[in-house]
């Protein structure tokens, strides 16, 4: 994890985060694109619907993770929420602390845009990125073919990481 570094994403890495996208989510194709352009196109969406796009890079500054949120999105109940579109890490980066340390980055974006809550979107037989969420202070809020997770964001937050 040490030789990871973390910068702000430019409109020209679409193209490199497509084979990491498409990586990302050999285990539950049912959630995500699984063409390459279908892939991009969506990564362009994500592009032009964006507060924040972060992206994690190894020793050769090649992609092994990225996150994209909005910072002013509104929920279902037109209500402003920190939304966290997509938080992709590479699988075998996995539990070596990418993926939460593109995570705090966003929830601490969305504090600082004024945000008290956060909330996302996971498949439903995605567990394991169902508990990732938990063990940084999501709860379910809504069931069915994906899940609703919000938490809670707070000035003390920021101390703890989280």
């Amino acid at each position: 994890m040490n030789a990871i570094q973390f910068r702000t994403a430019r409109a020209d890495d679409l193209d490199a985060l497509v084979p990491l996208y498409l990586r990302a989510y050999r285990e539950h194709p049912e959630y995500g694109d699984t063409r390459p352009d279908k892939a991009r196109r969506y990564l362009q969406w994500l592009w032009r619907h964006h507060t924040l796009f972060l992206i994690a890079e190894d020793a050769q500054q090649r992609p092994v993770g990225f996150v994209v949120m909005h910072a002013n999105w509104q929920d279902t109940t037109g209500q402003p929420v920190g939304e966290i579109h997509e938080l992709v890490v590479a699988p075998e980066h996995w539990g070596q602390g990418v993926g939460s340390r593109l995570l705090q980055a966003a929830l601490a974006h969305a504090r600082d845009a004024g945000r008290t809550r956060a909330g996302l979107w996971v498949g439903e037989r995605n567990l394991r990125a169902q508990r990732f969420y938990q063990r940084h202070g999501f709860r379910p809020v809504r069931w069915g073919y994906w899940v609703r997770m919000e938490r809670p964001l707070f000035a003390s937050d920021a101390s703890s990481g989280t």
